[in-house]
């Protein structure tokens, strides 16, 4: 079984808000929705909630259209951005409303009370009122309403965005427990790259109301369909390139910021090409260490097509910033007579190789993670995030 949807289109006064949108979510798993402000994601989860009606396509879920039913009989739970809880009541009494509201028994009520307060580690909150809370804690007892509830399908509107990086990332790892455990299948909205990566097992990238790319979070950031989501999914070095020579089993030889670098990921037939290559796929060659096998295909690109390594080594450029980042990461600026590359790095690797602005270095990228898209003539727009 699984979450299914057909073709669901949606308009508002003559807006149209969501195009032909359709995908699959097996039952258990979570799938996360990424997009632009006003891309209709939050538009999405009300029409799979019934909160708004669909106006053409089905909502499938168990063999049954659920865009049939009223909200009440869909067994979904909505989590809000803002927590929507109730000011004048307690936290046992937002989590308990949903259950009194359907006459459950007072023992099936505390039941579920003690349970999910236990799990989402709030029992010692219950009688607190929600601003004697925290937004972390309101966000757990609005998600503690919904849980007690049973719901077979969990609709996620940005839950965390209104936190704090600690209260998030606590946030995150507890509700990811939670869904493992009660195999609940969750549509999940976040603006938040970690949380995405975290959280999904498959990810959806809408624009403008239309599904634009889904896919296994690896798939959406390393291998991505257009350049619209190689921006949007913060590739950051998506440069114009053009292939010298397509090779075997979709490797090409493409020319880029200077270097000559073997591509494994390239099924573009048009010598003129977008290269995608995240930052955090480039490594720094310690000088120190002993030599490897790895050749420079920059330097001789015949060489390289002989060898049996698939990575490249970029010599050439300097550093021109380093930009601390949250955690132990910086981000490193390193130009060479005008092509810019963004390198991530840690800390300690800046330290232990002594990388400061001015140095020279070379770094080094896997052929698999050196990107393909193609390119047109009048290809230079890309939406800003």
């Amino acid at each position: 079984m699984a979450l299914i949807l057909e073709n669901v289109s949606l308009a508002i006064e003559r807006n149209l808000i969501l195009e032909q949108i359709s995908f699959e979510v097996p039952i258990g798993q979570v799938l996360v929705i990424l997009g632009n402000s006003g891309a209709g994601k939050s538009k999405l989860l009300e029409v799979v909630a019934g909160l708004i009606g669909n106006q053409s396509g089905k909502i499938i879920f168990g063999g049954e259209d659920l865009s049939q039913l009223t909200p009440q009989a869909r067994k979904i739970g909505f989590v809000f951005q803002d927590y929507a809880l109730f000011p004048h009541m307690t936290a046992a009494e937002n989590i308990l409303f949903g259950l009194k509201s359907r006459q459950a028994p007072t023992t099936e009520q505390k039941r579920w009370l003690k349970l999910v307060a236990a799990e989402l580690k709030i029992d010692h909150l219950l009688s607190r009122f929600p601003a004697e809370l925290s937004g972390g804690q309101q966000q757990r007892v609005a998600l503690a309403r919904c849980m007690v509830l049973r719901p077979e399908i969990l609709l996620l509107d940005e839950p965390l965005s209104a936190l704090d990086a600690a209260s998030r990332e606590r946030l995150v790892m507890l509700m990811k427990k939670i869904q493992k455990k009660y195999r609940v299948t969750m549509l999940y909205v976040t603006h938040d790259h970690n949380e995405a990566r975290f959280m999904g097992d498959q990810i959806m990238v809408v624009d403008q109301g239309r599904v634009i790319q889904t896919g296994p979070p690896e798939e959406i950031f390393a291998r991505p369909v257009s350049r619209f989501v190689a921006h949007f999914t913060a590739t950051r070095n998506i440069l114009p390139g053009r292939i010298q020579e397509h090779l075997e089993a979709g490797q090409a030889l493409v020319e880029v910021a200077g270097s000559l670098l073997l591509s494994t990921s390239c099924q573009v037939a048009s010598q003129d090409v977008w290269v995608c290559i995240r930052p955090e796929h480039f490594s720094f060659v310690d000088e120190t260490a002993p030599a490897s096998p790895i050749s420079s295909i920059s330097d001789d690109p015949v060489a390289a097509e002989s060898a049996q390594t698939t990575d490249n080594i970029i010599s050439g450029y300097r550093i021109s910033q380093i930009l601390p980042q949250s955690g132990a990461t910086v981000l490193i600026e390193l130009m060479n007579r005008g092509a810019r590359l963004l390198v991530f790095a840690s800390n300690r690797r800046v330290v232990e190789q002594n990388l400061n602005v001015g140095s020279q270095v070379e770094i080094l990228v896997a052929a698999e993670h050196v990107h393909c898209l193609p390119r047109q003539p009048d290809d230079i727009y890309c939406r800003p995030e």
